[in-house]
C-alpha cells in the first residue's frame, strides 16, 4: 500500500504526492525517480493501481531518461563552443536570408529538454549548446525548425507542410536527433 513520500516498486523509487491536479499523473525525473501525483479527491490505492497498470511504460521511460544522462559526459571546451557559435551564426544568417526573415536574434544556452526554442514575439531563437556535439546537418535542422516557428507557432499540419518545403528530409534528421534524448 502506497503512502505519500518515497515508495518502491521492484526496487525503483516512486515519489508519491497529493496535489491539486485533475487526474493522476506519472512522470520520470532525470535522476530516474518515478513521480506519482494523486489528486486530493482520489485515494492513494487508486493512484497505486493506476501506476501499476502503467508500470511497463514507467520503467521504459525511466530507462530512456537514465540513458540520456550518459549522452553528455565531458563538458564542452571553449574551442568547441567557439566553433559551434560560428557554425550557428553562419547557418542562422544563411537561413534567415533564404527565408526572408530579418532582425532575428539568436543566442546559445544549455537546455535540459529542448534542442532549441523560438520566441516569435521577440523574434529571438535560442539554441542548445549541446548541439555542438552533433553533425552540421542536425544543427541545420534545428535552425530551420526554430526559424519556421516565426511563421507557424505550433507543430501542426501547417508547420509540417512548411518544413517539408524548407527541408524535405527534416523527419529523418529529427529522428536522428531524437535518438539522442532531447525534444525539439
Amino acid at each position: 500500500m502506497f503512502r505519500t513520500g518515497r515508495n518502491f516498486i521492484d526496487g525503483i523509487a516512486v515519489e508519491v504526492e497529493r496535489k491539486r491536479v485533475r487526474r493522476i499523473n506519472v512522470r520520470v525525473s532525470s535522476d530516474g525517480i518515478v513521480h506519482l501525483s494523486v489528486p486530493r479527491w482520489c485515494t492513494l490505492a487508486e493512484g497505486e493501481a493506476f501506476l501499476r497498470a502503467n508500470w511497463k511504460w514507467a520503467v521504459a521511460a525511466r530507462g530512456k531518461m537514465l540513458a540520456r544522462r550518459t549522452v553528455f559526459r565531458a563538458p564542452l571546451t571553449p574551442e568547441q563552443l567557439a566553433s559551434f557559435a560560428a557554425l550557428v551564426a553562419e547557418l542562422h544568417s544563411a537561413w534567415c536570408a533564404r527565408l526572408g526573415e530579418s532582425d532575428v536574434e539568436w543566442k546559445l544556452r544549455t537546455m535540459k529538454t529542448l534542442w532549441g526554442s523560438c520566441n516569435f514575439r521577440k523574434r529571438r531563437v535560442t539554441y542548445n549548446r549541446e548541439l555542438a556535439r552533433f553533425a552540421r546537418e542536425l544543427v541545420e535542422y534545428v535552425v530551420v525548425h526554430e526559424l519556421t516557428h516565426l511563421r507557424v507557432h505550433d507543430h501542426g499540419p501547417a508547420f509540417r507542410a512548411l518544413m517539408d518545403e524548407r527541408l524535405p528530409d527534416w523527419r529523418i534528421l529529427r529522428r536522428r536527433l531524437s535518438s539522442h534524448g532531447v525534444a525539439d
